[in-house]
């Protein structure tokens, strides 16, 4: 099977766009040649990096040969209704489904529209635990975060200090914000301000989908005007996102659960440091060795925190763990950036394009 088309919403900036465009480009390392197929056409083509990728391998119709959809499960329907409306025939080739999950037990109503696929790729061992609980076989295969080459905007373009020891967090207000626990990192914040006052530190707060400007938000949310917190609601194009995470010392994440945990990975390709809840997909990367993994306990999950959340649980991150963790790179930032280093190297040894791409490879191999 020589052809291998990727089907989904390559020009969105969410994370089931940020996943095809990863196994896109890993497959493009190892010799591949895809073809990808925007199956709403919906976005917005406007950001360069996402063109310069995409552009010369987008296809009208697709073909035969293994066609792999980055959707949702939720989604099933309507893609492949989308999709034979446009023309192509569902039964010419075969399919696999890269679905994306961040409980431990996969929605069984969902997992019944995973086996109208012959094949499911799995992100992270994480969900590959929750799709075999609900009776999916899965590949492992990941995604890359191997950042693309080129230059970076520094701090001043984002109104960062440039003295400052910067702890970074990302939070979707459209996305069950809950799930990435934004308040649990202003917590943390504040435990590193009352520790030493006079430290020289800032949190930078990227919030996506603010209606509303920052500060209305802000005050909203409790946050008091400061110099020491700075929230970003403005869009980014792919260049921006990635010159904010490098303008960062720390890359914070006290997530509840994470299906694979892109904004960790992607900091740690960039050699930052990484802190995160040690529970769920980011644990496929993130070590003691190679990053600062913050102690948790299960809870169950509020109802309607999350979609089919009833009667899963979550992680409960520990805020004076967290501290602890940072406390001796506040004191001396070398340590932190020995850290990173040494985290930078192992994620992409096992997650850079190549290596992601060859996993690819292998599964087009089986299926032929």
């Amino acid at each position: 099977m020589s052809e291998i088309t990727f089907i989904g919403h390559p020009f969105a900036p969410i994370g089931m766009g940020e996943q095809l465009r990863s196994h896109v480009a890993a497959s493009l390392a190892v010799g591949l040649v895809p073809r990808v197929y925007d199956i709403y056409r919906y976005a917005q083509r406007n950001d360069e990096s996402y063109r310069r990728l995409i552009d010369p391998l987008e296809v009208e119709a697709v073909g035969e040969g293994l066609r792999v959809f980055h959707v949702n499960a939720d989604e099933v329907d309507e893609v492949l209704s989308t999709f034979s409306a446009r023309g192509n025939d569902i039964a010419a080739g075969v399919n696999v489904i890269v679905p994306a999950w961040e409980l431990p037990d996969y929605p069984p109503a969902w997992a019944a529209k995973l086996r109208r696929f012959d094949q499911v790729w799995a992100l992270s061992r994480f969900i590959a635990a929750a799709l075999r609980r609900a009776g999916i076989d899965s590949r492992y295969v990941g995604q890359s975060v191997e950042p693309e080459p080129g230059p970076l905007l520094p701090r001043r373009s984002y109104g960062i200090r440039e003295s400052a020891f910067v702890l970074l967090h990302f939070f979707d207000l459209s996305s069950y914000a809950s799930r990435k626990n934004p308040q649990a990192v202003l917590a943390l914040f504040e435990r590193l301000r009352e520790a030493d006052p006079f430290a020289d530190i800032q949190l930078v707060l990227k919030v996506k989908n603010i209606e509303d400007g920052a500060e209305d938000w802000a005050r909203e949310a409790g946050i008091p005007p400061s110099p020491q917190i700075k929230v970003i609601a403005t869009p980014f194009d792919a260049l921006g996102v990635r010159g904010l995470i490098a303008a960062c010392d720390v890359f914070v994440s006290l997530h509840r659960a994470e299906g694979f945990g892109r904004g960790l990975g992607e900091a740690m390709a960039l050699g930052r440091l990484a802190l995160g809840t040690g529970w769920s997909g980011n644990t496929d990367f993130m070590t003691p060795e190679n990053s600062l993994l913050v102690r948790h306990k299960m809870v169950r999950v509020r109802q309607g925190a999350y979609p089919h959340g009833k009667g899963q649980s979550w992680a409960e991150a520990d805020i004076a763990h967290a501290a602890e963790l940072l406390a001796p790179v506040l004191a001396d930032p070398s340590r932190g950036r020995a850290l990173a280093e040494r985290g930078r190297r192992e994620v992409l040894t096992r997650f850079s394009n190549r290596a992601v791409g060859l996993r690819i490879a292998a599964a087009l191999a089986e299926l032929g």
